[in-house]
């Protein structure tokens, strides 16, 4: 099974690379490029999540906006590339113990694929995600830094009003927190490196010309270290949104209004059992080990402005993104 489920992206990519090599037809048409022409697309996202954790009587809850865009050109007429830019902020309060939190995020990356617009595409992509953040409880003061790397193969397959799409990352995140406490002259610097995985896919039906019904689902596992060396944090996530492109007047521009939930767990390999506020400071009293089940949702609020305009959300999709 290992060598089969290793061979399938192989064969995918031949099969991509065979459709630009396949013999040609007495009278063959011109074959659409893998993007149409150079292409810019603004995003504006705000999201407002909850998560229920056990042994709790509190939920979490986590809100984020970001703002950002990504340009798209193409790379002769098979090959495209794509940059992508964004940044925002994260706020929210945890249940159990700590104060609410203000994480601003920067994020970043690129992707370079070979897509035939009536066939699908082969990509592989980077993406880098940069958060800084502090947190204090009476005289304990954690600054934190934190640096997320995605290396993410995917396949897509486009096939009459349906795309799917199969992908698999590595990940690899690395961490650093100061602690500080003056009035006890206490200052510690404490790192943190982890690896892992994910594994997605997804699918997008064009229900009418600007209107789209997209669905994907993924689940990853994370090295932790904490509280025991082969810890790890297990996540799984399905999501269903709808996209809806409005009449724009002018074939340069175009735009789109999106909605999407999101269901999902992640496991925790600890859980805080007890804890108390004395005199501003929180008071951990007892910590249980074990793997812990945290349920979430959250749901997104996306627009985006593009230049140019399309006639379509599939012709956008296979066309110029």
């Amino acid at each position: 099974m290992r060598i089969a489920s290793a061979a399938l992206p192989c064969l995918a990519l031949a099969g991509l690379i065979g459709w630009t090599h396949a013999p040609k037809a007495d009278t063959p048409s011109a074959p659409s490029p893998a993007v149409e022409s150079l292409n810019f697309t603004g995003l504006a996202e705000i999201s407002f999540g909850e998560t229920d954790v056990p042994r709790s009587q509190e939920t979490s809850t986590g809100n984020r906006a970001l703002i950002g865009g990504w340009v798209t050109a193409p790379l002769g007429d098979q090959f495209g590339i794509r940059l992508a830019l964004n940044g925002g902020l994260e706020v929210g309060s945890p249940a159990d113990v700590g104060s609410n939190y203000s994480i601003p995020l920067l994020n970043a990356g690129g992707d370079i694929f070979i897509r035939d617009p009536s066939k699908g595409y082969v990509q592989l992509g980077y993406r880098w995600t940069e958060a800084s953040w502090r947190r204090q409880e009476g005289a304990w003061v954690e600054d934190n830094e934190l640096s997320d790397h995605q290396l993410r193969y995917s396949v897509g397959l486009f096939h009459g009003d349906f795309d799917l799409e199969f992908g698999v990352e590595y990940l690899r995140r690395s961490g650093r927190s100061r602690v500080t406490n003056l009035s006890i002259g206490f200052d510690e610097n404490f790192r943190a490196s982890s690896n892992g995985f994910h594994v997605l896919g997804g699918s997008t039906w064009y229900v009418a010309d600007a209107v789209a019904l997209g669905f994907g689902a993924g689940w990853s596992r994370m090295e932790t270290h904490v509280p025991y060396p082969d810890a790890h944090i297990d996540r799984f996530e399905a999501r269903l949104g709808v996209d809806w492109q409005p009449p724009v007047a002018s074939p340069r521009v175009g735009t789109t209004i999106g909605l999407s939930t999101g269901l999902g767990y992640y496991t925790s390999p600890f859980q805080i059992v007890s804890s108390e506020n004395t005199g501003g400071e929180i008071i951990i009293n007892s910590i249980t080990n074990g793997e812990f089940v945290n349920f979430y949702y959250d749901i997104r609020l996306a627009v985006t402005l593009y230049f140019p305009g399309t006639s379509s959300l599939k012709e956008r999709a296979r066309h110029y993104e």
